[in-house]
């Protein structure tokens, strides 16, 4: 893949003495939609972690924009550019929806642009502008899981990362999501989604990694690996992965 924005080089991580990452390398193209696809224990949510540098890897090395971010705090990684959607969400379940939202902008102080980029997420997210002044914890799976979307960007993010973005919602916010992601990606956010889902996932990617016991097993163009027999076998099964 050329012009990545992101790149994990040789990645090999571990929990303690348990190695969770082979030599993992994956390229995030500038202006794409990727998907890392596994099943469980496979070692996709590590991946985020060691992007956003919740997890410092063993050896490899990761780059952002052709520059070494390995060893990065978070907050710093954020503020290079690289937004995050964690898996369940994790918002602040006893504040609005609004206060939740402006959390995104922490790293920030350019109070105009922050009131602008607030009214740019009310637009993109309408039903949030419903409810802003609602407690987040009281918000259905799929509404929470547009707080945290606009929580991520409101740091203004080059690449928005999402740890499985569909987990636990209804089929009718599930959709829902999907073309939220896309909308945001052609607002020029690069998105990069771990997911378990892989028919799903690979619907709107532009391509696809899939990642076996910490090596990658497959990769290729989204359309392709959706129609590539060993993964309808392997990871479907006929069911979503």
């Amino acid at each position: 893949m050329t012009d990545a924005i992101l790149k994990l080089d040789r990645i090999n991580s571990f929990y303690g003495p348990i190695q969770v990452h082979f030599d993992l390398t994956i390229e995030i193209g500038r202006g794409q939609i990727v998907c890392q696809l596994g099943g469980n224990a496979s070692g996709k949510s590590t991946t985020m972690k060691v992007i956003l540098g919740l997890l410092k890897p063993r050896s490899g090395e990761v780059f952002l924009d052709g520059q070494p971010i390995t060893g990065l705090s978070t907050p710093q990684i954020i503020r290079r550019g690289v937004g995050s959607v964690p898996e369940a969400r994790r918002l602040f379940g006893a504040m609005t929806v609004r206060e939740n939202v402006l959390m995104g902008a922490y790293t920030r102080s350019d109070r105009p642009e922050i009131n602008t980029d607030y009214e740019r997420m009310m637009t993109l997210f309408p039903r949030l502008r419903e409810r802003t002044n609602q407690a987040a914890g009281t918000l259905s799976g799929g509404e929470q899981q547009m707080v945290a979307m606009a929580r991520a960007l409101m740091g203004r993010p080059r690449v928005l990362c999402m740890d499985e973005p569909t987990m636990g919602l209804s089929p009718l916010f599930v959709d829902h999501v999907l073309e939220l992601i896309q909308a945001v990606n052609r607002e020029g956010v690069t998105v990069f989604m771990v997911e378990q889902n892989a028919s799903l996932a690979l619907r709107i990617a532009d391509y696809g990694y899939v990642l076996q016991t910490g090596r990658i097993a497959l990769s290729g163009p989204a359309r392709d690996l959706l129609h590539d027999p060993r993964i309808r076998d392997a990871y479907l099964g006929g069911q979503a992965a």
